[in-house]
This record gives C-alpha cells, structure tokens and sequence, in this order.
C-alpha cells in the first residue's frame, strides 16, 4: 500500500485480508473488526476500504456500505493498483483487479482509470525485452478492461 505511516490496527487489518484471501479465515472476522474499529479518533476509512479493495475485495464489499461518500471520493486504489502491476500481473492478479475496479466504480468509489492504464503500460514496457506473450496476456487483458471501462 502507498501510505509508509500506517497503524498498528491497519497492520492488523491488512493481515486480516490477506488471511482472507489466502482462504485462512472469514472475511466477517476482517468486517467485524472494521466496524469495531471504525468508531477510534485516528481512523481513516478510505485507507482502510483500499487495503480491503487490494487485498480482499470479499471484505470491501462487506465495508463499502459502512464508508461514507467522502471517504470513498479519498480513494486511491488506482494508485495502489498501479503502482504494483510490476509486482503483481499473474492471471488471478489482474483478474481480482479488473473485478475491484467494477466494483469500486459501481459503489461510488471513483476511479482514475488513466493512472490504472499508464500503470499497464508501465508494466507491460518492463516486461518488453523479456517476457513471453503469455506472461504478458494478463496485463493486456487488464488494459483492454479498463478500456472497457472507460467507454462505457
């Protein structure tokens, strides 16, 4: 994630998402402390939806009706979802981040999707000189949805 100053309860609920995601526990465990949560001082509900929406889209649609619009508007999962295409562009990567787009944009979070595609691009250019076109088809089938995305 972007944000290096992070609290202990975000690190916590960053695990819990992972934990999530790799099939070690229910994302109610993940939603409920969320909620428990969401009621401390230092709370900051748009970071927390993108650790939800990157790590564990089955927990952010158990969060999203808990985050207010502001909140949603102070998203940056374009950018989180960009800045680690170069990391990140395996098939069940840029599946789950073409689904976590349509989601967040069908739920009022809004979306640079130019900053998704320039992320693309980026990767796709890294991968140039020395992968195959099958490692590549992952990242061009997530630009050609994002593209998707943005005509319509």
């Amino acid at each position: 994630m972007s944000d290096p100053i992070r609290s202990e309860q975000e690190e916590y609920f960053e695990q819990l998402c992972l934990a999530v995601d790799a099939g070690e526990t229910h994302e109610q465990e993940a939603i409920e402390y969320f909620e428990t949560q969401s009621h401390e001082n230092d709370f900051d509900a748009a970071q927390w939806l993108d650790i939800a929406l990157y790590h564990a889209p089955e927990v952010a649609r158990g969060i999203i009706d808990f985050v207010d619009g502001s909140d949603r508007a102070r998203s940056a999962i374009a950018q989180t979802i960009a800045d680690n295409l170069d990391i990140a562009y395996g098939d069940d990567d840029c599946e789950r981040f073409a689904a976590t787009l349509r989601f967040a944009l069908a739920n009022g979070v809004p979306v640079d999707l130019d900053v998704v595609l320039d992320g693309c691009n980026r990767a796709l250019d890294d991968l140039e000189d020395w992968a195959n076109e099958d490692t590549k088809a992952p990242l061009v089938q997530l630009r050609e949805a994002v593209l998707e995305m943005q005509a319509g």
